[in-house]
C-alpha cells in the first residue's frame, strides 16, 4: 500500500489545467476543463462542462461544475456540486482524478485504486491496464479508455457506454446551434419493436393505453412542421379546449425504426393520455420510451428535460432485458 501511495504522489501534478472538446455520437457538443493544484499536504481539483443540449431537449446550454478537496494522494476530503458541500470519506480517490492517477501505470501493468464519486458519494473501484499509449479499464463500473502524457492529465477519454469522447483541445467552443436529434436513428436489435422486455437508457417502454380516449380530445392533427412544431400546435388547441397538456421527449418506433421523437400527453378521463400528432395516433401507440416530460412555458422543467436528454443521447441504443 505504501508503494502504491508513492506512485500516486508522483502521478498527481502540482498544477495543471487542460481544456477538452466534448463529443457525443461523434458530434461536438461542448467543452470541458479539468484543473488540479496541489501544495505539500493537499490538492484541489475542479471539473467544468458546458454542453449544448440537442434540439430534442430544448437546445440550451447545460453547465456543470464539481470541485474536490483532496489529500496529496488524491483521496476525497470534501466535495462541492451545485453549491452543495459534503464531506468525503477520505479513503477513496476523487472520481474526477481517477484517470490521472491510473495513467502512471507501466506497459502491461494493471493498476487499481479505491474511488469515491465526487457528486454522489458512491464508492467503488477504478482499474486500468496500459497497452501502449492507451489504458483500458473501468471507473465505478463504467468502462473507460483513455490516454495521458506530459502533465499527467488525460489527453483523451472515451466512455463507450455513453458514446462520449473528451479530447484535449484548447480552442474548443460550445456549438452555436443545437445538435439535431429529432428523427435521428436509435440502434436496436432485430424485431425489438414487437418485444416488451427492452430498455433504452435504462428506461422501460411506456405502457400501452388499452382504452379508446373519451370525447374531448381532437383528432384534428396539425399537417405541417416537425414533431416539435406539431406537438406544440396540438397542445395549443388542447388548451383552447380547456385541457391541460405536457410535452414528452424520448424515443419512438416510427414504423420502420426507433427514432428520437416528441409527442404529447393530455389530461383527460382522469389520466394522462399519450397523443402523437406527428404519427396521427390517439392514443399514441407503443413501443416508445419517455426520457423527459415538461409543460410548455415551464423553463425550469424544460432545462431539466434537456439534462435528461443529454444524459441519454449517444447511448448505445435499444437493448433487450437479459
Amino acid at each position: 500500500m505504501k508503494e502504491l501511495l508513492l506512485l500516486l504522489l508522483v502521478a498527481l501534478p502540482d498544477a495543471a489545467t487542460k481544456d477538452y472538446r466534448v463529443e457525443i455520437g461523434g458530434e461536438p457538443v461542448g467543452t470541458a476543463r479539468l484543473a488540479v493544484r496541489c501544495d505539500r499536504a493537499s490538492c484541489s481539483a475542479r471539473f467544468e462542462t458546458a454542453l449544448r443540449v440537442p434540439d430534442a431537449g430544448g437546445g440550451g446550454v447545460a453547465r456543470r461544475t464539481v470541485s474536490a478537496s483532496t489529500d496529496r494522494a488524491g483521496n476525497l476530503l470534501e466535495a462541492e456540486t451545485a453549491g452543495r458541500r459534503r464531506k468525503g470519506a477520505g479513503d477513496g480517490v476523487a472520481s474526477i482524478l481517477a484517470e490521472t492517477l491510473l495513467a502512471g501505470a507501466a506497459e502491461g501493468e494493471r493498476r487499481c485504486v479505491p474511488v469515491e464519486d465526487v457528486e454522489t458519494g458512491r464508492r467503488g473501484g477504478a482499474c486500468a491496464i496500459r497497452r501502449g499509449t492507451w489504458l483500458d479499464g473501468e471507473v465505478l463500473g463504467e468502462r473507460v479508455r483513455f490516454r495521458a502524457a506530459g502533465d499527467g492529465l488525460p489527453d483523451e477519454v472515451l466512455l463507450p457506454a455513453q458514446g462520449t469522447r473528451f479530447v484535449a483541445d484548447p480552442a474548443a467552443t460550445v456549438p452555436a446551434r443545437a445538435p439535431a436529434a429529432f428523427g435521428g436513428t436509435v440502434p436496436a436489435p432485430p424485431n425489438a419493436e414487437v418485444e416488451r422486455a427492452i430498455r433504452f437508457c435504462g428506461l422501460p417502454p411506456e405502457p400501452e393505453d388499452p382504452e379508446i380516449p373519451v370525447v374531448g380530445l381532437t383528432r384534428d392533427f396539425p399537417e405541417r412542421g416537425n414533431c416539435q412544431e406539431r406537438s406544440a400546435a396540438y397542445l395549443r388547441r388542447a388548451r383552447e379546449d380547456g385541457l391541460e397538456g405536457r410535452l414528452v421527449v424520448g424515443v419512438a418506433w416510427d414504423g420502420a425504426r426507433f427514432v428520437w421523437h416528441e409527442w404529447v400527453e393530455v389530461a383527460a378521463a382522469r389520466r394522462w393520455i399519450a397523443v402523437d400528432p406527428s404519427f396521427r395516433q390517439l392514443p399514441a401507440q407503443a413501443p416508445r420510451f419517455a426520457v423527459a416530460r415538461f409543460a410548455p412555458g415551464d423553463e425550469d422543467a424544460r432545462a431539466e428535460a434537456g439534462r435528461k436528454v443529454l444524459a441519454c443521447w449517444g447511448k448505445a441504443g435499444i437493448t433487450r432485458v437479459p
